[in-house]
């Protein structure tokens, strides 16, 4: 199992700055990271993982935020992709779900980021445990995970899958 040593080597590797830390509380959920910490809602990510004929692809977006399946599809190359349970989500990223951070999963990942969150500003994720918060720039995850910024949230008429 992976844990926030491994999210942490992996940005030092890539020279990107950001901050791991533990929080108070163990977090089911990555919507418990605002309320926690008292931030924003659109200053919280959450990683959402999918899987197609050409592996796997983390959908990183903000909380309280839905992926339009679509979008993700066109977004990764992929002409079908199907939503990771929590068991697969495990498998596939070696994190615990609540806890899959949006930088070091393994090589077979596509990674592809919402606009919203590909930006200056400082955002924080899950970091690879259960109290780890990851701490990190949008455009230095952008840069670590060599991710493709693309529109995936789901807009309010839409049907969201996930």
């Amino acid at each position: 199992m992976r844990t926030s040593v491994d999210v942490h080597n992996y940005l030092v590797e890539r020279d990107v700055h950001h901050e791991l830390f533990a929080a108070r509380g163990r977090f089911r959920v990555p919507e418990r990271i605002a309320t926690v910490l008292d931030l924003p809602p659109d200053e919280v990510g959450k990683v959402l993982v999918f899987e197609g004929p050409g592996g796997p692809v983390a959908a990183i977006v903000p909380i309280g935020s839905n992926v339009d399946r679509q979008r993700l599809q066109k977004a990764s190359g992929q002409a079908t992709l199907a939503s990771a349970d929590d068991h697969r989500t495990f498998e596939l990223t070696e994190f615990l779900p609540e806890s899959t951070p949006p930088a070091g999963l393994p090589g077979k990942f596509a990674t592809v980021v919402d606009p919203s969150l590909a930006r200056e500003d400082v955002l924080y994720f899950p970091g690879g445990e259960a109290r780890a918060i990851l701490k990190i720039r949008g455009k230095d995850l952008v840069k670590a995970t060599g991710a493709k910024v693309a529109s995936i949230v789901a807009s309010e008429g839409d049907r969201a899958n996930r």
